[in-house]
Protein backbone atom coordinates (compact mmCIF):
# COMPACT_ATOMS: atom_id res chain seq x y z
CA UNK A 1 0.00 0.00 0.00
CA UNK A 2 1.52 3.47 -0.96
CA UNK A 3 2.61 5.55 2.09
CA UNK A 4 0.39 8.68 2.52
CA UNK A 5 3.00 11.85 2.38
CA UNK A 6 3.64 14.37 5.67
CA UNK A 7 1.38 17.15 3.62
CA UNK A 8 -2.00 14.17 3.61
CA UNK A 9 -1.07 13.63 7.43
CA UNK A 10 -1.58 16.80 8.77
CA UNK A 11 -5.06 15.87 10.55
CA UNK A 12 -3.59 12.70 11.74
CA UNK A 13 -0.92 14.04 13.75
CA UNK A 14 -2.84 16.22 15.20
CA UNK A 15 -5.00 13.19 16.74
CA UNK A 16 -4.95 12.88 20.60
CA UNK A 17 -2.99 9.49 19.86
CA UNK A 18 -0.46 10.78 18.18
CA UNK A 19 0.19 13.70 20.90
CA UNK A 20 -0.20 11.05 23.68
CA UNK A 21 2.46 8.67 21.76
CA UNK A 22 4.71 11.46 21.00
CA UNK A 23 4.76 12.78 24.40
CA UNK A 24 5.42 9.90 25.71
CA UNK A 25 8.49 8.84 24.33
CA UNK A 26 9.32 12.41 24.88
CA UNK A 27 8.94 12.06 28.49
CA UNK A 28 10.82 8.57 28.77
CA UNK A 29 14.46 10.11 27.66
CA UNK A 30 14.02 12.11 30.96
CA UNK A 31 13.99 9.07 32.90
CA UNK A 32 16.21 6.22 30.76
CA UNK A 33 19.32 8.54 30.32
CA UNK A 34 22.81 7.70 32.20
CA UNK A 35 25.98 8.91 32.77
CA UNK A 36 28.67 7.37 32.84
CA UNK A 37 32.17 8.49 34.36
CA UNK A 38 35.75 7.75 34.65
CA UNK A 39 35.88 5.43 31.66
CA UNK A 40 39.32 4.49 30.16
CA UNK A 41 40.70 6.97 27.61
CA UNK A 42 40.47 4.37 25.04
CA UNK A 43 37.26 3.70 25.25
CA UNK A 44 34.98 5.10 22.28
CA UNK A 45 31.14 4.19 21.00
CA UNK A 46 32.06 0.60 20.46
CA UNK A 47 32.88 -0.36 23.83
CA UNK A 48 30.70 1.46 25.74
CA UNK A 49 27.93 -0.52 23.80
CA UNK A 50 29.37 -3.73 24.70
CA UNK A 51 29.69 -3.14 27.95
CA UNK A 52 26.18 -1.61 28.76
CA UNK A 53 24.45 -4.34 26.46
CA UNK A 54 23.26 -6.61 28.81
CA UNK A 55 21.38 -4.06 30.46
CA UNK A 56 19.00 -3.91 27.60
CA UNK A 57 17.92 -1.94 24.48
CA UNK A 58 20.44 0.78 24.04
CA UNK A 59 18.98 3.57 21.99
CA UNK A 60 21.74 6.51 21.57
CA UNK A 61 25.47 6.48 22.99
CA UNK A 62 27.45 9.91 23.13
CA UNK A 63 31.43 9.86 24.23
CA UNK A 64 33.55 12.76 25.32
CA UNK A 65 36.60 13.41 27.29
CA UNK A 66 36.15 14.68 30.74
CA UNK A 67 37.05 18.05 31.60
CA UNK A 68 40.75 17.31 32.84
CA UNK A 69 41.02 14.36 29.82
CA UNK A 70 42.06 12.06 32.12
CA UNK A 71 39.14 9.93 31.17
CA UNK A 72 35.99 9.57 29.04
CA UNK A 73 32.59 10.00 29.70
CA UNK A 74 29.26 8.69 28.20
CA UNK A 75 25.98 9.28 28.01
CA UNK A 76 23.70 6.42 27.45
CA UNK A 77 20.25 6.76 26.29
CA UNK A 78 18.28 3.55 26.89
CA UNK A 79 15.00 2.25 25.82
CA UNK A 80 13.35 2.21 28.89
CA UNK A 81 13.87 2.76 32.78
CA UNK A 82 14.27 -0.61 33.80
CA UNK A 83 17.34 -0.81 31.87
CA UNK A 84 18.45 2.08 33.74
CA UNK A 85 18.26 0.43 36.77
CA UNK A 86 20.19 -2.38 35.34
CA UNK A 87 22.82 0.06 33.95
CA UNK A 88 23.18 1.38 37.66
CA UNK A 89 24.44 -1.98 38.77
CA UNK A 90 27.89 -1.52 36.90
CA UNK A 91 28.97 1.25 38.75
CA UNK A 92 32.25 1.07 41.12
CA UNK A 93 33.04 -1.50 38.44
CA UNK A 94 36.73 -1.94 37.94
CA UNK A 95 37.01 -1.30 33.94
CA UNK A 96 41.09 -1.28 32.87
CA UNK A 97 42.30 -0.01 35.98
CA UNK A 98 39.25 2.67 36.35
CA UNK A 99 36.32 2.29 38.58
CA UNK A 100 33.72 3.84 36.88
CA UNK A 101 30.43 5.88 38.31
CA UNK A 102 27.10 5.49 36.54
CA UNK A 103 24.15 7.59 37.69
CA UNK A 104 21.16 8.80 36.19
CA UNK A 105 21.26 11.76 34.34
CA UNK A 106 19.40 14.44 36.09
CA UNK A 107 18.33 17.90 36.14
CA UNK A 108 21.19 18.03 33.33
CA UNK A 109 19.44 18.81 30.57
CA UNK A 110 19.00 22.11 29.11
CA UNK A 111 16.53 23.75 26.59
CA UNK A 112 17.93 26.93 24.20
CA UNK A 113 16.43 28.86 21.50
CA UNK A 114 16.49 32.31 19.84
CA UNK A 115 20.42 31.59 18.94
CA UNK A 116 21.38 33.09 15.62
CA UNK A 117 19.76 30.95 12.77
CA UNK A 118 23.06 29.93 11.38
CA UNK A 119 23.84 28.18 14.74
CA UNK A 120 24.63 24.55 13.82
CA UNK A 121 25.31 21.89 16.52
CA UNK A 122 29.10 22.18 16.79
CA UNK A 123 27.94 26.00 16.95
CA UNK A 124 26.22 25.18 20.30
CA UNK A 125 28.68 22.75 21.62
CA UNK A 126 31.50 25.41 21.53
CA UNK A 127 29.14 27.95 23.36
CA UNK A 128 28.38 25.82 26.10
CA UNK A 129 31.70 25.15 26.69
CA UNK A 130 32.94 28.86 26.31
CA UNK A 131 30.76 28.83 29.05
CA UNK A 132 32.07 25.94 31.30
CA UNK A 133 30.29 23.07 30.15
CA UNK A 134 31.03 19.67 29.40
CA UNK A 135 28.88 18.74 26.76
CA UNK A 136 27.52 15.32 26.71
CA UNK A 137 25.15 15.82 23.39
CA UNK A 138 23.37 18.49 21.37
CA UNK A 139 19.53 17.31 19.70
CA UNK A 140 18.13 19.75 17.20
CA UNK A 141 14.56 19.44 16.53
CA UNK A 142 13.36 17.41 13.25
CA UNK A 143 11.81 19.96 10.84
CA UNK A 144 9.98 18.18 8.77
CA UNK A 145 6.58 19.37 9.73
CA UNK A 146 8.23 23.20 10.74
CA UNK A 147 11.04 24.24 8.84
CA UNK A 148 11.45 27.66 11.21
CA UNK A 149 11.85 25.64 14.71
CA UNK A 150 14.67 27.00 16.25
CA UNK A 151 16.05 24.94 19.68
CA UNK A 152 17.79 22.61 20.85
CA UNK A 153 18.55 20.29 23.95
CA UNK A 154 21.56 20.41 25.41
CA UNK A 155 22.82 17.74 28.26
CA UNK A 156 25.77 18.64 30.84
CA UNK A 157 27.53 16.12 32.78
CA UNK A 158 25.94 17.38 36.20
CA UNK A 159 23.24 19.48 37.71
CA UNK A 160 25.74 21.95 38.91
CA UNK A 161 27.60 22.51 35.72
CA UNK A 162 23.77 23.17 33.88
CA UNK A 163 22.66 25.74 36.60
CA UNK A 164 25.93 27.79 36.22
CA UNK A 165 25.54 27.72 32.50
CA UNK A 166 22.28 28.72 32.60
CA UNK A 167 23.59 31.87 34.90
CA UNK A 168 26.01 32.89 32.32
CA UNK A 169 24.04 32.44 28.91
CA UNK A 170 19.78 33.20 30.23
CA UNK A 171 19.29 36.43 28.37
CA UNK A 172 23.01 36.91 26.84
CA UNK A 173 23.13 38.59 23.44
CA UNK A 174 24.38 37.05 20.24
CA UNK A 175 24.48 39.64 17.98
CA UNK A 176 20.70 41.36 17.64
CA UNK A 177 19.41 37.35 19.19
CA UNK A 178 18.64 37.50 22.97
CA UNK A 179 19.67 33.70 24.55
CA UNK A 180 17.14 31.70 26.11
CA UNK A 181 18.52 29.27 28.26
CA UNK A 182 16.19 27.11 30.88
CA UNK A 183 16.51 23.86 32.38
CA UNK A 184 14.14 21.48 30.99
CA UNK A 185 11.47 20.47 32.71
CA UNK A 186 9.01 18.13 30.75
CA UNK A 187 6.60 17.60 33.76
CA UNK A 188 6.55 21.29 33.74
CA UNK A 189 5.91 21.91 30.19
CA UNK A 190 4.20 25.00 29.20
CA UNK A 191 0.94 25.06 26.75
CA UNK A 192 1.92 25.34 23.54
CA UNK A 193 2.74 29.53 22.62
CA UNK A 194 0.73 28.54 19.21
CA UNK A 195 -1.93 26.92 21.46
CA UNK A 196 -4.46 29.64 20.04
CA UNK A 197 -3.87 29.19 16.37
CA UNK A 198 -4.64 25.38 16.80
CA UNK A 199 -7.81 25.85 18.37
CA UNK A 200 -8.78 28.77 15.74
CA UNK A 201 -9.20 31.23 18.24
CA UNK A 202 -6.89 33.94 16.83
CA UNK A 203 -7.48 36.36 14.10
CA UNK A 204 -4.69 38.46 12.30
CA UNK A 205 -5.87 41.96 11.65
CA UNK A 206 -3.72 43.68 8.41
CA UNK A 207 -3.25 47.24 7.20
CA UNK A 208 -3.70 49.01 10.57
CA UNK A 209 -2.37 52.85 10.69
CA UNK A 210 0.02 52.00 13.67
CA UNK A 211 0.62 55.45 14.71
CA UNK A 212 -3.34 55.78 15.48
CA UNK A 213 -4.45 52.30 16.12
CA UNK A 214 -3.39 51.18 20.00
CA UNK A 215 -4.29 48.04 22.18
CA UNK A 216 -6.89 50.03 23.80
CA UNK A 217 -8.64 50.70 20.53
CA UNK A 218 -8.45 46.89 18.80
CA UNK A 219 -9.68 45.50 22.55
CA UNK A 220 -12.69 47.71 22.05
CA UNK A 221 -13.60 47.53 18.21
CA UNK A 222 -13.39 43.34 18.58
CA UNK A 223 -14.55 42.77 21.97
CA UNK A 224 -18.27 42.71 21.00
CA UNK A 225 -18.13 39.30 19.28
CA UNK A 226 -16.67 38.08 22.70
CA UNK A 227 -13.86 37.48 25.76
CA UNK A 228 -10.41 38.84 24.53
CA UNK A 229 -7.37 36.80 25.80
CA UNK A 230 -5.20 39.13 24.31
CA UNK A 231 -3.96 41.70 21.93
CA UNK A 232 -0.49 41.56 20.57
CA UNK A 233 1.18 43.75 18.29
CA UNK A 234 4.76 41.95 17.03
CA UNK A 235 7.82 43.76 18.20
CA UNK A 236 10.10 44.41 15.47
CA UNK A 237 13.42 42.84 16.10
CA UNK A 238 16.13 45.33 17.42
CA UNK A 239 19.29 45.53 14.43
CA UNK A 240 22.34 44.12 14.71
CA UNK A 241 24.07 47.56 16.45
CA UNK A 242 21.48 47.68 19.16
CA UNK A 243 20.22 51.03 18.13
CA UNK A 244 16.44 51.17 19.45
CA UNK A 245 15.82 53.85 17.02
CA UNK A 246 17.13 52.05 14.38
CA UNK A 247 14.11 49.35 14.70
CA UNK A 248 11.81 48.88 11.92
CA UNK A 249 8.48 49.93 12.32
CA UNK A 250 5.37 47.28 12.77
CA UNK A 251 3.93 47.07 9.22
CA UNK A 252 0.29 47.31 10.68
CA UNK A 253 -0.65 44.38 11.85
CA UNK A 254 -2.18 42.82 15.20
CA UNK A 255 -3.23 39.35 16.66
CA UNK A 256 -5.94 39.05 19.12
CA UNK A 257 -6.76 35.89 20.35
CA UNK A 258 -10.22 35.57 21.76
CA UNK A 259 -11.12 32.76 24.50
CA UNK A 260 -13.59 30.47 22.63
CA UNK A 261 -13.17 29.86 18.92
CA UNK A 262 -17.03 30.79 17.86
CA UNK A 263 -15.79 34.45 18.70
CA UNK A 264 -12.95 34.61 16.42
CA UNK A 265 -15.37 33.14 13.50
CA UNK A 266 -17.26 35.99 14.27
CA UNK A 267 -14.63 38.04 14.42
CA UNK A 268 -14.36 37.86 10.70
CA UNK A 269 -17.27 40.34 10.20
CA UNK A 270 -14.46 43.12 10.69
CA UNK A 271 -12.91 41.81 7.42
CA UNK A 272 -13.11 45.30 4.87
CA UNK A 273 -13.91 47.58 8.00
CA UNK A 274 -12.41 50.34 8.68
CA UNK A 275 -10.77 51.38 11.38
CA UNK A 276 -8.92 55.08 11.54
CA UNK A 277 -9.58 55.38 7.93
CA UNK A 278 -7.70 52.17 6.38
CA UNK A 279 -9.81 49.20 5.56
CA UNK A 280 -8.93 46.09 7.72
CA UNK A 281 -8.08 42.58 6.34
CA UNK A 282 -9.18 40.19 9.22
CA UNK A 283 -8.45 36.41 8.63
CA UNK A 284 -7.88 33.46 10.64
CA UNK A 285 -4.68 32.85 11.95
CA UNK A 286 -2.52 29.47 10.78
CA UNK A 287 0.78 28.50 11.69
CA UNK A 288 3.18 29.67 8.85
CA UNK A 289 4.72 25.81 9.23
CA UNK A 290 0.88 24.92 7.74
CA UNK A 291 0.85 27.95 5.02
CA UNK A 292 4.38 26.28 3.87
CA UNK A 293 3.00 22.57 3.43
CA UNK A 294 -0.22 24.11 1.68
CA UNK A 295 2.51 25.73 -1.21
CA UNK A 296 4.39 22.44 -1.32
CA UNK A 297 1.55 20.60 -1.83
CA UNK A 298 0.64 22.68 -4.51
CA UNK A 299 4.03 22.90 -6.41
CA UNK A 300 4.28 19.30 -6.17
CA UNK A 301 1.16 18.95 -7.78
CA UNK A 302 1.82 21.00 -10.42
CA UNK A 303 1.70 19.52 -14.51
CA UNK A 304 3.05 22.33 -15.98
CA UNK A 305 7.00 23.25 -16.52
CA UNK A 306 8.08 25.70 -13.85
CA UNK A 307 11.48 27.22 -15.11
CA UNK A 308 12.30 29.68 -11.78
CA UNK A 309 12.01 26.68 -9.28
CA UNK A 310 14.50 24.46 -8.78
CA UNK A 311 15.13 21.28 -6.36
CA UNK A 312 18.13 20.40 -4.18
CA UNK A 313 18.51 17.04 -2.67
CA UNK A 314 19.63 14.80 -0.32
CA UNK A 315 19.17 16.65 2.08
CA UNK A 316 18.45 15.77 5.93
CA UNK A 317 15.51 16.74 8.03
CA UNK A 318 17.16 18.89 9.99
CA UNK A 319 18.76 21.16 7.46
CA UNK A 320 17.69 25.09 8.16
CA UNK A 321 16.31 27.09 5.14
CA UNK A 322 18.43 29.80 6.40
CA UNK A 323 22.22 27.66 6.21
CA UNK A 324 20.57 26.60 2.92
CA UNK A 325 20.01 30.09 1.78
CA UNK A 326 23.41 31.03 2.67
CA UNK A 327 25.09 28.14 0.92
CA UNK A 328 23.34 29.39 -2.38
CA UNK A 329 24.19 32.54 -2.26
CA UNK A 330 27.83 32.13 -1.56
CA UNK A 331 28.20 29.50 -4.20
CA UNK A 332 25.68 30.93 -6.74
CA UNK A 333 26.46 34.26 -6.30
CA UNK A 334 23.32 35.82 -5.89
CA UNK A 335 21.64 37.76 -4.37
CA UNK A 336 19.01 38.09 -1.29
CA UNK A 337 16.50 39.34 -3.90
CA UNK A 338 17.12 36.41 -6.05
CA UNK A 339 15.68 34.15 -3.99
CA UNK A 340 11.75 34.33 -3.59
CA UNK A 341 11.18 31.45 -1.26
CA UNK A 342 13.13 27.96 0.25
CA UNK A 343 10.76 25.30 1.16
CA UNK A 344 12.29 22.13 2.32
CA UNK A 345 10.35 18.93 1.10
CA UNK A 346 11.11 16.37 4.23
CA UNK A 347 9.74 13.42 2.06
CA UNK A 348 11.91 13.65 -0.60
CA UNK A 349 14.72 14.60 1.26
CA UNK A 350 15.03 17.50 -0.47
CA UNK A 351 13.88 21.30 -1.33
CA UNK A 352 12.78 23.78 -3.93
CA UNK A 353 14.20 26.76 -4.17
CA UNK A 354 11.74 29.41 -5.52
CA UNK A 355 14.26 31.94 -8.00
CA UNK A 356 12.92 35.52 -9.11
CA UNK A 357 13.36 34.16 -13.07
CA UNK A 358 14.38 31.47 -14.96
CA UNK A 359 17.90 32.96 -15.35
CA UNK A 360 18.68 33.35 -11.82
CA UNK A 361 17.29 29.39 -11.36
CA UNK A 362 19.82 28.05 -14.04
CA UNK A 363 22.57 30.13 -12.26
CA UNK A 364 21.95 28.32 -8.81
CA UNK A 365 21.51 25.06 -10.58
CA UNK A 366 24.77 25.37 -12.38
CA UNK A 367 26.81 26.15 -9.20
CA UNK A 368 25.50 24.20 -7.05
CA UNK A 369 25.13 20.59 -8.94
CA UNK A 370 27.61 18.47 -7.28
CA UNK A 371 28.91 20.34 -4.20
CA UNK A 372 29.36 19.43 -1.21
CA UNK A 373 26.98 20.55 1.60
CA UNK A 374 25.90 19.28 4.79
CA UNK A 375 28.96 16.34 3.92
CA UNK A 376 26.23 15.21 1.30
CA UNK A 377 26.68 15.82 -2.49
CA UNK A 378 24.01 17.97 -3.71
CA UNK A 379 22.23 17.23 -6.73
CA UNK A 380 19.83 19.75 -8.46
CA UNK A 381 16.88 19.48 -11.32
CA UNK A 382 13.24 20.48 -11.26
CA UNK A 383 10.27 19.53 -9.49
CA UNK A 384 9.76 16.26 -11.17
CA UNK A 385 13.27 15.08 -10.60
CA UNK A 386 12.61 15.78 -6.83
CA UNK A 387 9.22 14.13 -6.29
CA UNK A 388 10.81 10.95 -7.69
CA UNK A 389 14.03 11.02 -5.46
CA UNK A 390 14.24 8.66 -3.07
CA UNK A 391 16.36 7.89 0.03
CA UNK A 392 17.50 4.44 -1.60
CA UNK A 393 18.80 6.21 -5.00
CA UNK A 394 20.31 8.84 -2.88
CA UNK A 395 22.15 6.34 -0.76
CA UNK A 396 23.96 4.12 -3.66
CA UNK A 397 24.62 8.03 -5.51
CA UNK A 398 26.73 8.96 -1.84
CA UNK A 399 28.35 5.46 -2.03
CA UNK A 400 29.20 5.94 -5.81
CA UNK A 401 30.09 9.15 -5.54
CA UNK A 402 32.42 8.21 -2.49
CA UNK A 403 33.85 5.10 -4.52
CA UNK A 404 34.73 7.83 -7.76
CA UNK A 405 36.65 10.38 -6.02
CA UNK A 406 38.05 11.40 -3.04
CA UNK A 407 38.16 15.71 -3.70
CA UNK A 408 35.24 17.68 -3.15
CA UNK A 409 32.95 17.82 -6.54
CA UNK A 410 32.63 20.60 -8.47
CA UNK A 411 29.71 21.12 -11.18
CA UNK A 412 32.10 20.61 -13.83
CA UNK A 413 32.72 17.42 -12.46
CA UNK A 414 29.33 16.43 -13.61
CA UNK A 415 28.75 18.16 -16.70
CA UNK A 416 29.67 14.93 -18.74
CA UNK A 417 27.68 12.44 -16.71
CA UNK A 418 25.70 10.27 -18.43
CA UNK A 419 21.41 10.40 -18.71
CA UNK A 420 21.05 7.07 -17.48
CA UNK A 421 22.48 7.43 -13.77
CA UNK A 422 19.38 10.26 -13.55
CA UNK A 423 21.62 12.68 -13.04
CA UNK A 424 20.80 16.16 -14.76
CA UNK A 425 24.13 17.70 -16.80
CA UNK A 426 24.82 21.39 -17.12
CA UNK A 427 23.51 21.51 -20.90
CA UNK A 428 20.46 20.01 -19.33
CA UNK A 429 20.06 23.38 -16.71
CA UNK A 430 20.86 25.26 -19.76
CA UNK A 431 18.08 23.92 -21.73
CA UNK A 432 15.48 23.01 -18.92
CA UNK A 433 15.92 27.09 -17.77
CA UNK A 434 17.22 29.12 -20.54
CA UNK A 435 15.59 27.26 -23.66
CA UNK A 436 18.78 27.11 -25.50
Amino acid sequence: MKRKSSYQEDAQDKSPENKRAHHSHRRNREVSTVIVKYLPLNYNFFKVRKLFSGCGDVEHIEVVKSPDENSKIARIEFKSHDDVLSALTKSHKQIGGNEIVVEKLQNSTIWVTNFPPNFEASSLRQLFKEAGGTVLSVRLPSLRFDAHRRFAYVDLVSADEARSVIEKLNGALLGSYKLVVKLSEPSAAEKRSDSTILERRQVTVKNLDHFKVTQEKLTQEFSRFGEIEKVSFPTPRVLENGNEGSQKLNRGFAFIDFVLPECAEAALELDNSKLEGRDMNVILSDRRAYLDRQTVKQLLAQRSHTDHVVSIYPLDDKTPTFQLQNFILERAQVSDEDIKAIYLVADHEGALVLAKDSKIAAKIALAINGSQFRKRVILCGDIKDLKHHTATNDQQKQVQARKSTDAKPSPDNYSNSPHSSGQMTNEDFRRMFLAK
